[in-house]
């Protein structure tokens, strides 16, 4: 089977979400010739053993201890992705049928290959026949099969049961519009093959099967179990690590899966995650109590310049774009020039500087060097930063000259990592540039959440985190017009839908990333959304741990939203 030059783009737009720059970008789409264009793997790569380096020599105690910063700062709901993709839990507990590797390429991991039939509209993928569950038991087809026609099941009320919907009859049979589950089109036709027969054309398929949302559940202990199957005395994984120890909001105890099919290429023994409120910042990590921590903005300045830890932080790559929702239903915003406006009045270069580090200007959805990122000219000047042309756009509305604007309310949730003196940032730019003066709400995330899926608000300030390296997760996942549930905002464009259809039923990889730059093109010209950020994230770690994966930019990759295959490459050396 060629690999289709779709997925090449994918992985180049997932590139640019962490704001790689066009010269590193093109290194790596070369680098990626092997792959033939695709974003994913067709068959199983040789393992890579977490091996020392001639001067290195291995801890006797292969003993490594994670958290803080942001990571699991509260206790997981479960550990049920299956189920509940916003859980929280620990991915290392299970291994999907492909997995991101650090260049953020889906590869084959629970299965030994990947095969589609010529429009993509099919695709098979085999079991490797020595997978296994941590009670011995064999991973098979048929657990895949379950577990995503449960999390397809309108009785699970799975909240990321759409990320299934590409699937035949998965959308149908989630509104309950069939009730047999043997018309969603997956099947195990044996133990080890499994069909998954699509609504259509779907060459970006395999890329989802990487992702948290397709890991499996073990169906015995669900059944036996109910919603506590995963606690420790209950679950039953399959990933390279098993739950020993879970003591509620103090710490979880990881211990290798011995019957993990990689487990003799894993060094590590144990992995403790401490449950470690934000507030706590890099204290734990500068105590010693951790090994590897995200960074907040104060503690980053704090390490950075601190000759004893610079050498510790690193930056690591974490896709995320963050962006204003003007609600086309409410005033100011119904109107096209206010929109568009808004978007000429946004300083970015500005705007970012008060987040030290953690975030750097954007100008469309997908950040360079992802699949899909747009870098053009002329749509980049649809929303550049020009004062006059933001001020010109209010002629002939009731707001010209920036007078008789209404009360404005900034909404956004409650977070950390520089989101709120990024929203105070862009506040100013606005009065200074369009003399729109805007209140700042923030939300408790439960609270903000149900409000924004009932669009009930004005002005909106939110960040989306890729999902999987697709373009079809930026836009179609997030700005779909005919979506039911789930989206974030009033605007709707016909144009724009037709341009996301026509990316997702074609195999074709250059016609999707066309369809897809046209539909950032109307987005922005529409004034659908206004892009101001891509996420950036910095991280810490001792001088003993050693194995975190590099990408093929020399950039550390650790834990993240789409990675996460950071334990079984990590081991831990001696002291110097």
């Amino acid at each position: 089977m060629r690999i289709p030059d779709e997925q090449m783009d994918l992985f180049a737009k997932r590139l640019e979400a962490i704001g790689v720059g066009r010269r590193e970008f093109l290194k790596v789409v070369g680098a990626m010739a092997a792959f033939g264009g695709l974003g994913f793997a067709t068959t199983a790569q040789a393992a890579k053993p977490s091996k020392p380096g001639p001067n290195e020599k291995l801890a006797k105690e292969q003993a490594f201890r994670f958290g803080g910063g942001g990571w699991f700062q509260n206790d997981p709901a479960s550990h049920d992705f299956n189920k509940d993709l916003y859980c929280s839990g620990v991915p290392a507990l299970f291994a999907g049928l492909m997995v991101f590797n650090a260049d953020f390429v889906s590869v084959p991991w629970m299965a030994s290959k990947v095969e589609g039939n010529k429009d993509g509209s099919v695709w098979t993928f085999t079991i490797r026949k020595d997978s296994r569950w941590s009670d011995n038991s064999p991973v098979s087809a048929r657990d895949f099969e379950w577990s995503w026609k449960r999390q397809l099941d309108p009785a699970s009320a799975a909240p990321y049961a759409s990320f299934l919907y590409d699937i035949k009859n998965g959308e149908a049979y989630n509104k309950k519009q069939i009730t047999d589950a043997s018309q969603v089109g997956v099947r195990a036709k044996d133990d080890w093959t499994l069909e998954v027969t699509l609504e259509g054309p779907r060459g970006y398929f395999p890329v989802l099967s990487a992702y948290l949302a397709a890991l499996p559940g073990h169906r015995a202990s669900i059944e036996k179990h109910g919603d506590k199957w995963t606690e420790a005395a209950n679950i039953v994984c399959n990933g390279p690590f098993v739950l020993e120890t879970w003591e509620h909001n103090k710490v979880m105890v990881l211990r290798k899966n011995k019957h993990f099919f990689g487990a003799k290429d894993i060094a590590l023994e144990k992995a403790t995650i401490p449950i470690v409120p934000v507030q706590s910042g890099a204290l734990p990590y500068e105590n010693n109590e951790l090994d590897i921590s995200p960074l907040q903005p104060g503690d980053l300045r704090r390490m950075r310049d601190d000759p004893r830890t610079k050498a510790q932080v690193f930056r690591y790559p974490f896709p995320g774009t963050w962006y204003l929702i003007p609600q086309v239903t409410k005033p100011p915003f119904d109107n096209v020039k206010v929109r568009r406006a808004v978007g000429h009045a946004i300083d970015r270069e500005n705007v970012v500087k008060v987040a030290d580090g953690f975030a750097i200007p954007a100008h469309s959805m997908i950040p360079t060097g992802f699949p899909g990122a747009v870098d053009d000219k002329k749509i980049r000047d649809i929303q550049r930063f020009d004062p006059k042309a933001a001020m010109a756009m209010l002629k002939g509305t009731p707001y010209e000259g920036g007078r008789n604007w209404p009360r404005i309310t900034l909404t956004m949730r409650e977070e950390g990592l520089g989101s709120k003196p990024l929203a105070e940032a862009v506040q100013a730019v606005l009065l200074e540039h369009l003399n729109m003066k805007t209140e700042l709400e923030v939300l408790e995330q439960r609270v903000f959440r149900a409000g924004l899926w009932k669009n009930d608000y004005q002005f909106v300030w939110i960040r989306w985190f890729m999902d999987y390296p697709d373009p079809h997760n930026e836009y179609f996942d997030t700005f779909y017009g005919k979506k039911t549930e789930g989206r974030r905002q009033a605007w709707v464009n016909d144009a724009f839908d037709k341009e996301l259809e026509a990316g997702r039923d074609t195999r074709d990889a250059k016609k999707r990333m066309v369809n897809y730059a046209k539909a950032e093109e109307i987005m922005q010209t529409d004034g659908g959304y206004i892009p101001v950020a891509w996420v950036a994230r910095w991280c810490a770690a001792k001088p003993t741990v050693r194995g975190l994966e590099k990408n093929k930019l020399g950039e550390t990759v650790v834990e993240g939203n789409i990675y996460v295959d950071m334990l079984p490459h990590v081991y831990m050396v001696e002291k110097a």
